[in-house]
């Protein structure tokens, strides 16, 4: 349960801090090998997988062999290559960044990881063709707009990708096979049960130690910018005009939202009558935050400079230290125990399909790792 609560931790780590943000798309990782893909999406499986991994005793005559689609094992009669294997090991260490001795090591360290990867790539592969699953173009079109919407045009896209020697058919080569695997990973996991509001419970009473979150402030603010050369009579007026505008507030002529909504130059609160959210300490400039973590809630500042311009803030509420509220938690639990639910139910389907496939191994680590030594 411990590495449970932690990861739970994270995702709500994640969830209060980076809410509504995008994260940029890396051209060069989503074209990475499907069996990357499959390392990341199910990456629990393979240390319970390693030993499910048969030898065969008389391995055949090819396995002496020095070419490089040299056949190293196989899944239900489809070979895996050595080359196929250079390949993953190559990717898993360009994923995991390792350090230079690592990756003089690296055949040591990630063959069993790729022959595993390799092998439930196989058995997901053959699992569509037994079950007639496909992927048409148009369940590949939204991924390529995905990737391509991160871009100011068409052609930016074209360029990131040929500037990673990557052709768009190759691209959507690779996304054809990833999203493969993923509607045989559907179809094998449709009913896992769902997640209810007594598990939800559950789990925060258990880990509540895990929710705690420093002292909070929410407030709003009034910002008029100012560039780094304005003269002081330009920011005199932008201090007299904030001025007035704290009058207006003050003798209730206009509310402090519908003032930032008329006044206020930040674009990203103004329509949300000021709002900057939750901020904890150590992050604002010391005179704002002051300003934020006033105790008496409804307090109006006088004008502040800031590193943008000058403001005028409202406080509007103070949390101390302690755990967050179940409520405020709740939707990142949930989304932690669906995800955990499904990867546990994705592993055990994983592990039924090798368990009636017929694996076999015809060279070991240190076999491959001879025939492979990195100077």
């Amino acid at each position: 349960m411990a590495a449970a609560s932690d990861n739970a931790q994270a995702v709500f780590e994640i969830s209060r801090l980076y809410k509504g943000m995008k994260g940029t798309v890396m051209i060069r990782s989503v074209f990475a090998l499907v069996v990357i893909f499959m390392f990341w999406a199910i990456s629990p499986c393979v240390a319970v997988c390693q030993d499910a991994v048969e030898t065969s005793a008389a391995a055949p005559s090819s396995a002496v062999a020095e070419e490089s689609d040299l056949v190293v094992a196989r899944v239900s009669g489809e070979p895996i290559t050595e080359k196929q294997i250079i390949a993953v090991i190559d990717e898993i260490a360009r994923q995991s960044n390792p350090s230079l001795e690592k990756l003089r090591q690296r055949n040591t360290l990630f063959f069993s990881d790729a022959i595993n990867q390799l092998v439930t790539v196989s058995i997901l592969r053959i699992r569509a063709r037994e079950r007639n699953i496909t992927v048409s173009d148009a369940d590949i079109e939204p991924h390529i707009k995905q990737m391509a919407g991160q871009f100011l045009s068409k052609e930016d896209f074209l360029q990131a990708l040929s500037a990673q020697g990557i052709t768009e058919d190759a691209l959507r080569k690779e996304i054809r096979e990833a999203v493969l695997l993923q509607k045989v990973l559907n179809d094998g996991v449709k009913d896992v049960p769902a997640v209810t509001d007594a598990d939800i419970e559950k789990f925060y009473a258990d880990n509540t130690e895990k929710f705690e979150t420093p002292e909070r402030a929410l407030a709003a603010h009034i910002m008029l910018k100012a560039d780094a050369d304005s003269t002081e009579e330009q920011e005199a007026e932008i201090r007299k005009k904030l001025d007035g505008i704290r009058t207006e507030i003050e003798t209730g002529a206009i509310s402090f939202s519908d003032a930032a909504a008329k006044y206020s130059e930040d674009p990203n609160t103004a329509a949300k009558g000021g709002e900057l959210g939750f901020a904890t300490r150590g992050v604002l400039p010391p005179a704002i935050e002051r300003a934020v973590f006033n105790p008496k809630s409804g307090t109006i500042s006088q004008v502040l400079e800031g590193p943008f311009g000058f403001h005028i803030v409202k406080s509007l509420e103070l949390k101390p230290a302690g755990p967050a509220a179940l409520d405020e938690v709740k939707p990142a639990i949930r989304q932690f125990l669906e995800q955990n639910a499904r990867q546990n139910a994705q592993q055990q389907f994983i592990m039924g399909l090798r368990n009636d496939a017929k694996i076999e191994s015809f060279m070991t680590q240190e076999e491959f790792v001879q025939r492979h030594p990195i100077e």
